[in-house]
């Protein structure tokens, strides 16, 4: 079976049933399902694997949560439609499974290079989804759409049997992240509390059996300056 390339107008013949073709004679990028042609695109990286490391730590400093390693790195090319019309833009994940720490995902601002697969390096190629594609089918306020293979790096980091993943825009720096290890200052307060419960309890302890509210009064003073070093050390250990 032939068709007809939309760009250049060669008949090409199909070896095989694949929504997804280039053209061989004016490598033109065609989308079978839609009879069309568009251009494919790259996104120069950059930001490098090691740089992708340091950027997951600095939004995780960012947001107080303490130090955990990286377990896994991946460079990835991730495909989006640059859809386009008349009074819109948008861009559309042509991959699936979406993680949904990419919802609402804008391509960056970024200079533009003609996608070559032999020359895209470390990067793992994903490919094209029809059923993410096919979200925009039919749309009449669509003029145009493009291709564009989006670097990133998907990292998995956590520590013993918690794991966490991220994407790092390699273009941007970006980092996206929809789930991580609590912050911090909810680790300082947890244990606050429970330190604080405690001084109340020991303190009405103190104050039960001590006679004479004098006397009582000293022994709760005396137990707070003991207990202060020990609270003190209790809580510099929630911030590591």
């Amino acid at each position: 079976m032939n068709i007809r390339c939309a760009s250049c107008s060669a008949e090409i013949a199909l070896v095989r049933d694949e929504e997804f073709l280039v053209c061989p004679f004016c490598h033109s990028s065609l989308y079978l399902d839609r009879a069309h042609a568009f251009k494919t695109w790259t996104l120069k990286p950059a930001v490098s694997a090691t740089g992708a490391v340091d950027r997951l730590a600095q939004e995780l400093a960012r947001r107080e949560i303490p130090p955990v390693p990286t377990t896994r790195s991946e460079a990835i090319l991730a495909p989006f439609w640059g859809i386009r019309g008349e009074a819109m833009q948008e861009t559309v994940p042509a991959f699936s499974p979406v993680p949904a720490l990419l919802q609402g995902y804008r391509l960056p601002s970024a200079d533009a290079l003609n996608f070559d697969e032999s020359q895209t390096g470390a990067f793992a190629v994903l490919p094209c989804s029809e059923s993410s594609s096919s979200k925009w089918e039919g749309r009449e306020d669509i003029s145009s759409f493009t291709l564009y293979q989006v670097p990133f790096y998907r990292l998995a980091f956590g520590a013993g049997a918690v794991s966490y993943s991220a994407w790092v825009d390699a273009v941007s720096g970006k980092v996206y992240m929809d789930q991580a290890p609590p912050p911090r200052s909810e680790a300082i307060s947890s244990r606050f509390l429970g330190i604080l419960f405690g001084l109340f309890a020991l303190f009405t302890a103190v104050a039960a059996f001590v006679p004479g509210f004098g006397w009582s009064l000293l022994a709760v003073f005396a137990v707070a300056a003991l207990s202060y070093p020990l609270v003190k050390r209790a809580v510099s250990g929630a911030a590591p």
